[in-house]
This record gives structure tokens, C-alpha cells and sequence, in this order.
């Protein structure tokens, strides 16, 4: 019975994670890593700090095709990996019933098709923390030196996925502290030790210049307002506002259980650094969307209890209730993904195909985003809207200098108003240029517009 309902439940979510996947344009980010996968080899690698997505997006376009869907395509896989994968955590921290509770979560959030549907690399972060807590919490349960060594392995595989990532390590720490604290054996010492002593070398790397400036170089000031409130409301907004609370009430109904207290670490101490962290650096909250497996376990949690509640006195139907409201609360963001958010992403692709019917050979190409026009219209000259922010005399005066060739702007809404929160180079633009056309996005509480302008 586990086997066909768990079936089911990946089934289920492999038809989400495929549909349209070829359908959404890609966005910045996307368009960034597909061009350093294409350019990935076996020097480059050695020069980026996360080369596992690169390497699984550069043998998806080998393949699959320079596409789209080809660039998605072992993501998607992933993704679909992962729902089986959070079953198999939840049975060992729980039992099976809160196992495929968290596994029909995760295969209902639009969050987690979101990232699934992505040439990016949370789903490989997603997976690989799975697998990592979870042969990290039987390797002590057991104290076994061979789950430590895996669980070392799929830890280094996350970090490889993504660096920041690296904050499972102190939440691993906290709970091993937990464990000694009950039973300090020299078994498990020795495990503990094997597994972390790899991560404490590097810290010592700290003391030269050379390796700090590393580090944290690129990050830049905090210019997209990421608050620790807004880290926190990014979290509770990507699982939904229904599990994020039946998550809490999950680990309030039984906060002294071990697993309870695993899955808190699992989940609560990286999202603490990174409110630290949030006010030194630019962190964002999907940083940690690894970290949101413990949600949806401890969402099965509470489930299963309110059932075994209900059941006592209603028999079983009414003790569906629970997970049914919330499956169907998961299912409706499903439905504004693919029916009005237009998968979470701006309509790129649309927009230069827009342009592409109209264009002529001389034209240049003005955006927030020029490797987005390198990618969809490389016939064009991206021109990047610095220019115009830095000085509208000089960008002037360098057009008309130029012989007034025609200037497309491409203006996204999303990007916009963040370095132009007045409105002054939009309005600028509005004034010189007329509106060709308009793709209209909306998606996770953000206008991801693009509006299209000529100056002739």
C-alpha cells in the first residue's frame, strides 16, 4: 500500500514538475547559469565555487537541447527525485504516514515546481540536504562510521550546490551537541569528529586577506532591502501560509521528541544566521529554500496527530480533513502558477520576439539586463540602462551622436523599481519614446511587467 500511494504521489507531482516546462521563458538568473554551463569544462571549473548545477545543466543541454526545456530537464528530474526522497525521511524520523504527508506536500508546492522547473541550483540543494540530515540522523542513531562518510558526502555535494549552504553545518552541530549530551560514546565521537573536522579546516583559511576577500567580495550592499522580515516572510510565503502554521503547531504538540528537535535544528539555525547575516550582506530568503523539507514533515506531523485526535471519536473520514484543506490550498497557488503568474518569471522571451518582428540592422537594444538580449536577440547591441541612470545629458548627447539610431527600451518592472524607485528614468523614457507593447506578470506579490519602448 505504501509503494502504490507513494507512487502515486510522485506520479502526480513528475506531471506537475514537466507540464509547460518548456513554455516559460527563462529569467536573468537562469540565462546567466545556462551561459557558464555551455562555457563549463574541466579548466573552468576549478574558478566556480558551485559547479555541481553547472555540471548537471551543461549534460541537460547535451542531452536534451539548447532549449528551454533542454536546460530544465535534469532539474525537473531532480525535483521529481526529491518527493520520494522526502518520504524516505519522513518514515525514518516518523512513520510512513507522515512521510507521504510530507512528500504530497512538497509534490502539491508550487515553490518547490517553481525551482524544479528552474536551470538553477535550489532543487539540487533541496536534494542533497535531504539526503545528507537524513544519513547524518541515522548515522548517529546507529553510530555508524559508514552513514557518517555518506552523510559527509551528500554535505560536500550541497556546498557544491550551493556555498551558502555551508549553514547546515552549525545546525548539524547543535544537534550532535544534543546527542553527546545523551550519550557521548567514543563510537560516536569518532563518528562526529570524521564529520566535521573536514569543515573546521577551512576556517583557518580566514586569517589570510586573500581568502576573506574572496568570500565576500561580489556581494555588494544591500540594495534590494532584504530585511530579516522580509528573509522571513519569503520563507512563509514559498511553503504557504497554511503549512508554515501547521509546521509551527507540528513542533509545538510534540517539542520534546527527538525527531521534532532534529527537524528544528534541520530548519532553525541556519534561518537564524541568516538574519544575522541578512544585516551585513545580501541574502535572500530562497537561499534556504533547502531548508523547507523540515516544513513539510512537521506540516505530516501535525496532521497526524489531529487524524489520531479525530479518530478517537469521528473515525478516520474526518481525519483527512486536515491534509486534504491543505493539499488543496497547495493546488490552488498551483493553479495561479501555471494559469495567471505565468510560471514565476517575466515574459522575456515574449518581449524580444516583439521586438525580433520589428527590428532593423542598426538598432540597439536598452536594458536593465543585457545578458537577456546577448541570449534572445544577439543580432541587437544590448546597451546597458546604467548609461542612462549615470547621466541622461551624456546618453543623449552619445546618441545623437551616433545618428539617432533606434533605441528599444525594455523595461522591466521588477528591476526597475528597485535602482528606479522615483520614476525618473521611466518617465524620461515615456516622454522620448512611445510604447510598442506591454507583457503583463504577476507573480509571488511582485509586478514582473515588461513594457516595451522605441525612441526614433
Amino acid at each position: 500500500m505504501q509503494i502504490v500511494l507513494l507512487s502515486t504521489v510522485v506520479m502526480f507531482g513528475a506531471i506537475l514538475r514537466f507540464w509547460n516546462l518548456e513554455q516559460w521563458s527563462f529569467w536573468i538568473d537562469e540565462v546567466f547559469t545556462v551561459r557558464d554551463a555551455q562555457n563549463f569544462s574541466s579548466d573552468s571549473w576549478r574558478s566556480i565555487p558551485n559547479p555541481i548545477p553547472y555540471l548537471a545543466v551543461k549534460l541537460s543541454i547535451l542531452f536534451a537541447g539548447n532549449s528551454e526545456w533542454g536546460s530544465r530537464f535534469i532539474p525537473c528530474i531532480v525535483g521529481i527525485v526529491s518527493i520520494p526522497a522526502v518520504f524516505g525521511l519522513g518514515r525514518t524520523l516518523f512513520n510512513w504516514r507522515v512521510g507521504l504527508l510530507g512528500s504530497a506536500f512538497v509534490a502539491c508546492s508550487s515553490w518547490h515546481l517553481f525551482w524544479a522547473q528552474n536551470a538553477r541550483y535550489p532543487v539540487f540543494t533541496f536534494l542533497f540536504a535531504i539526503l545528507t540530515v537524513w544519513f547524518f540522523y541515522v548515522s548517529l542513531e546507529r553510530d555508524s562510521m559508514l552513514l557518517t562518510i555518506g552523510a559527509l558526502i551528500c554535505c560536500l555535494c550541497l556546498i557544491l550546490s550551493h556555498t551558502l549552504s555551508v549553514v547546515i553545518v552549525p545546525a548539524l552541530a547543535v544537534y550532535a551537541v544534543i546527542c553527546l549530551l545523551e550519550n557521548g560514546n567514543k563510537k560516536r565521537w569518532i563518528n562526529l569528529l570524521i564529520f566535521f573536522i573536514p569543515f573546521a579546516i577551512p576556517v583557518f583559511a580566514l586569517v589570510f586577506p586573500e581568502v576573506r576577500g574572496y568570500l565576500f567580495s561580489g556581494w555588494g550592499r544591500n540594495e534590494w532591502q532584504r530585511s530579516p522580515l522580509y528573509i522571513v516572510l519569503t520563507l512563509v510565503q514559498g511553503v504557504s501560509v497554511p503549512i508554515a502554521v501547521t509546521a509551527f503547531f507540528g513542533a509545538a504538540l510534540m517539542p520534546s521528541n527527538r525527531s521534532v528537535r532534529f527537524l528544528l535544528c534541520y530548519a532553525g539555525v541556519p534561518l537564524v544566521l541568516f538574519l544575522i547575516a541578512s544585516q551585513l550582506q545580501n541574502v535572500a530568503g530562497y537561499y534556504l529554500f533547502w531548508t523547507t523539507t523540515a516544513y513539510f514533515i512537521l506540516t505530516g506531523v501535525a496532521c497526524e496527530q489531529v487524524w489520531k485526535a479525530i479518530e478517537d471519536r469521528s473515525g478516520k473520514v474526518l481525519g483527512m480533513f486536515v491534509p486534504c484543506v491543505l493539499v488543496v490550498s497547495l493546488l490552488s497557488q498551483c493553479y495561479l502558477y501555471f494559469k495567471i503568474e505565468n510560471g514565476g518569471r517575466p515574459k522575456w522571451r515574449e518581449a524580444f520576439a516583439a521586438i525580433q518582428g520589428e527590428k532593423q540592422p542598426t538598432d540597439k537594444v536598452v536594458l536593465s539586463e543585457p545578458e537577456m538580449g546577448r541570449y534572445y536577440l544577439p543580432e541587437l547591441t544590448p546597451v546597458y540602462i546604467g548609461e542612462l541612470l549615470d547621466s541622461r545629458e551624456a546618453f543623449e548627447k552619445a546618441w545623437e551622436t551616433s545618428g539617432k539610431d533606434r533605441l528599444w527600451f525594455v523595461v522591466d518592472v521588477a528591476s526597475f523599481n528597485v535602482f528606479d524607485a522615483n520614476e525618473d528614468v521611466r518617465s524620461w523614457i515615456r516622454q522620448r519614446g512611445h510604447l510598442v507593447q506591454t507583457f503583463p506578470a504577476f507573480s509571488r506579490a511582485k509586478d514582473r511587467t515588461i513594457h516595451i519602448y522605441l525612441l526614433q
